[in-house]
Formats: C-alpha cells, structure tokens, sequence
C-alpha cells in the first residue's frame, strides 16, 4: 500500500553522464519502507520525454513518478525531474522553473539542490553522482550551509569523476562514498532523528540564495533592496549576451549570473566560451574558404585585357586558401586537445540517450 504521508526527510541524488546506470543501481537497493522522499536530477535531452521514470520504477520498489507542479513529496516516493525545466524544492511540494539555465542545464542540479537545502535545511541528504563538469557543487555547498549531510560517490569508481571532485572541493567534509554503499548509508541516515539546528545563516547569504532560487522559477534574481546579487563583471553571458555579474567566489570559487538568470561557475563558463569560439572559428573558415574560390572564379574570368586584375583576384584566392589552411589546423589541433575533457551541450548528454523516448 502506498505510503501518503508527507516526508519530513528528504534525498536529493543528482547525477549527469553515466547517471542512468549509477541511479538504477542506487534506488534498486533502496528499501520500500525508506521513510523518507527522492528527488532525483539528472541532465535530460530537453528536446524528448524522458523515459528515466519508467527505468528507474522496474528496479525499485518504491513509487516513482516524474515531478510535476505541486507534487507533494511522499514517504517512499522517487520524484524525478523533467526535460528543459528546472526541479525546485520547496517545504512539502514541487516547483517547476522555467528560469534560464545554469551551467549551461536545465534541469540544473544547482537550482534543485539550492531550493531543496533552503526548503528543508538538516533535514536533507544531498547526494552527486557521476557527471561531467561541475553542476551540483554549488548547490552541495548549500546543503552544508543549511545543515544539511552532504555525501558524493567516490570519484575513483565513478564513470566520470569530474562532478564528484568538484562535490568534494566544494565540500571536503562531504563523505566519500562507494555507490555500493550509498543505499545503506542514505536509509540509515533518514532514520536517525535530526538533532542539528537549523543553520544560523547571515542574512545576506540568505538573501543572495532565495534571489537564486527565484531564477529558476523565472523570476527576475533580485535582493529585497531591488539590486541584483554580484557586481558587474568585465563579462558578457554566452547565452543572452549581457553583462554578467560575478558573485561573491568564497568556497564556490568564481561564480557569475547575468540579469537574465542565466548562472555560472568559472570551468562551465569557460568551457561554454571554448564551444563559442569554435563556433565563430568554423564560421570564419568557412567565409574564408568561400572567398578563396570565389577570388579564383574572378581570376578565371579576368580576360587577357585585365592582367591586373587577374593578378589582383589570384593573388586574394592565395591569401585566403593560406588563412583557411592556417584555420583549420587550428581547430584540428583544439579540437585533439578538448576530446575527452569536460564539456556541455552534446558531449554532457551522453547519459541522456537511454532516457528519451523517440
């Protein structure tokens, strides 16, 4: 029988590349009277339904369901979020945000675990998983800010070790954990009664966090005095082009947020820059490739009457043949040196494609 209270405890498991296997195998040794609710976020396609819920629900005995507008978090319950909106938290129902991305994601583990830690303080386990990049380390760090208990899945068994370690720099105290032996340690935890006091937070930080969480639900990110958080950067935002503000960095490290909403840290804005500018690189390439025989078709037609013209046009083709050249071995050797390393768009949705329906 279905459990129907409303959790006073709450797990949030976020995970990105690699994450369909490491959550199946998570939520498959989960009890069924786990007295506790699941929030699990993972990086979606948001061009398809995800299918995560019926592939999550044939390998637990929990009830799993896909979040939705005032879903009201149950004992025993795995809310999973859905493509291209961001999963918020708050004290006993779902939000479905569609603010502008963070870390170039939507859902963004950020948002799902900054709301959730604000919403239920020391009464929540936030959990990161394997993924590429760092999203989710921010928002861990608010779950230590409020009380909570932050564990990640050691990174040397990871499929990709990239957001565990950035958990773990974020929060050094954060437990290391197998993904073998997270199950027991999450039902042991939820079972223990919460003797932490909420986190005397300052009022500032508060401040900064729920402007945040306002983002995701597209909600302009303003302090109570109007403002907006951080101070002008020398920045623009890849996505919508305006001036990023950059955040107070403390144990985050460098962060930025654009009056749009859209959010970043420092690697994930350097690597959506990186996507940028090779993106223009391909653009100029082309251009130049187009000039180059556009100049020898003009040479061709030059007549012997216009030799200067002919030289003119020949010699433009050889200058833009030997840039176009010069550029594409540029790239070549980008490209070789970014293959493998951390990214987002396409290459971050790899964990994506077992989840979407066609």
């Amino acid at each position: 029988m279905t459990d129907t209270r409303t959790a006073d405890r709450m797990i949030v498991v976020v995970a990105s590349a690699g994450g369909v296997e490491a959550l199946k195998n998570l939520v498959a040794d989960l009890p069924e009277d786990l007295p506790a609710a699941v929030v699990v976020a993972l990086h979606l396609t948001p061009s398809a339904p995800s299918l995560l819920p019926e592939i999550l629900q044939r390998r637990t005995r929990l009830t799993v369901v896909a979040a939705r507008e005032g879903l009201v978090p149950t004992v025993g319950t795995v809310v999973v979020a859905r493509p291209d909106v961001h999963l918020i938290v708050e004290d006993g129902h779902v939000r479905l945000g569609r603010g502008a991305a963070e870390n170039g994601h939507r859902p963004s583990h950020d948002v799902t675990l900054r709301s959730a830690a604000l919403a239920y303080g020391p009464r929540l386990v936030g959990v990161v998983l394997t993924g590429l990049l760092d999203d989710g380390a921010v928002g861990l760090g608010r779950v230590a800010r409020y009380g909570g208990v932050c564990l990640v899945q050691d990174p040397d068994e990871a499929e990709f070790d990239a957001m565990p370690r950035a958990a773990l720099r974020s929060v050094p105290g954060a437990a290391r954990l197998t993904l073998a032996d997270l199950p027991a340690e999450l039902d042991r935890l939820v079972r223990q009664p919460v003797t932490a006091a909420r986190s005397d937070v300052p009022d500032a930080e508060r401040a900064d966090d729920l402007a945040e969480v306002a983002s995701g639900l597209a909600d302009p990110p303003l302090l109570p005095d109007g403002s907006h958080p951080g101070r002008p950067s020398a920045f623009g935002c890849p996505e919508c082009h305006g001036v990023l503000n950059q955040l107070t960095s403390g144990p985050d490290g460098l962060r930025f947020r654009c009056r749009t909403g859209h959010a970043w840290t420092a690697r994930s804005l350097l690597t959506r820059q990186d996507r940028s500018l090779q993106e223009a690189l391909w653009v100029a390439l082309r251009v130049l490739e187009e000039r180059a025989e556009l100049s020898r078709r003009l040479a061709k037609g030059a007549d012997g009457a216009r030799p200067r013209s002919r030289q003119i046009f020949e010699s433009r083709a050889q200058d833009a043949a030997h840039s176009a050249e010069v550029l594409r071995n540029l790239l070549t050797q980008v490209t070789d040196e970014t293959d493998g390393r951390d990214a987002t768009g396409p290459e971050a949705a790899r964990s994506d494609e077992p989840v979407v329906g066609p």
